[in-house]
């Protein structure tokens, strides 16, 4: 008996070994990340906030479809009825995937916010999916049912043209300058300071948007929007925009390393003025971890990272 036992224990930890090599296999060692991080001191204080509500939520939704069901007066509105249907149909799902989906990375300001946006992906992932089996018109015709102004083809807008940086035949010598200077400027900017926050690397960003320049010349004969003047292109966008936004997510990421990640727990701390910094503090990473991709230690890695540039190209220039 004890032997027979022995050879269980032994085939029971052989399996779960085996599961978690395939699990470490496919998908990233977070918790041995989390285990990395350097200079993190937490007193473990833990509020109402970060406990599960299971119940609680439950509870709070089936009231709400209770109302619905038995107190609501029926509406004899097929639209009206089939969007609240689908709202609630998302909502609940959303309410699910919050409080079962497991966490990911990301724990500020809370791991709830990051579960709900991993859900919000989902759901527009199946969205898309949806679309896919769509034509163009049906498609815009059903986005009538969320907005009336949707539904209409939107004109392109051409950037190139005259490509006068002073016009001095115009009553506004600096049109072309000033027509350039749009909404566009500033997502540049913001969105590659992102982008260097999510890739942490300098080379791979700058070739990232070299590359988009690149590819706004490649397909401008089939986006109007991307054919642009050349000092727009390279001095608005490549230097400006996009190496501002790079430079300063460069930054960022050596003040994130650098930076010491010491928590105390909110009602810990006794001044007023600490609370609220500590509470400013809740929206800022809870620990930083340095990564290098080391494109040229393999090729296998030589090809993932041109495997990356390739689809991220593709992926954004015609989501845009």
């Amino acid at each position: 008996m004890a032997s027979a036992r022995k050879e269980d224990t032994s085939d029971i930890k052989m399996h779960r070994d085996k599961l978690l090599q395939m699990h470490s296999a496919t998908a990233h060692d977070w918790v041995s990340d989390k285990d990395k991080k350097k200079d993190v001191y937490d007193d473990g204080t833990m509020s109402f906030f970060w406990h599960a509500h299971t119940i609680t939520v439950l509870v709070i939704f089936s009231a709400v479809l209770l109302h619905v069901a038995i107190f609501e007066e029926s509406v004899p509105d097929r639209d009206y009825n089939a969007k609240r249907g689908l709202m609630a149909v998302v909502l609940a799902f959303l309410l699910f995937g919050v409080i079962h989906t497991p966490d990911g990375p990301f724990i500020r300001p809370h791991p709830a916010l990051w579960r709900l946006i991993l859900c919000l992906s989902i759901v527009y992932e199946l969205t898309l999916v949806f679309l896919l089996f769509q034509n163009v018109n049906d498609a815009r015709q059903l986005l009538r049912h969320f907005d009336s102004t949707l539904g209409k083809e939107m004109p392109e807008k051409s950037y190139g043209g005259n490509c006068l940086i002073y016009d001095a035949n115009n009553t506004n010598p600096w049109h072309n300058l000033q027509d350039k200077l749009d909404g566009f400027v500033p997502t540049h900017f913001f969105g590659w300071w992102l982008k260097t926050l999510v890739l942490r690397d300098w080379w791979l960003c700058t070739i990232l948007s070299i590359m988009f320049e690149v590819m706004e010349y490649t397909l401008e004969h089939q986006l109007p929007n991307f054919s642009e003047c050349w000092w727009d292109h390279w001095i608005m966008d490549a230097l400006l925009c996009n190496g501002g936004g790079i430079y300063l997510g460069m930054k960022t990421l050596n003040y994130l390393s650098m930076k010491p990640y010491h928590w105390r727990g909110m009602w810990n701390i006794q001044s007023y003025g600490g609370r609220l910094k500590r509470l400013a503090a809740q929206f800022t990473p809870y620990s930083w971890t340095d990564f290098d991709w080391k494109p040229s230690t393999s090729l296998k890695r030589w090809m993932a990272m041109l495997a990356l540039i390739a689809i991220v190209r593709l992926h954004f220039s015609f989501l845009q």
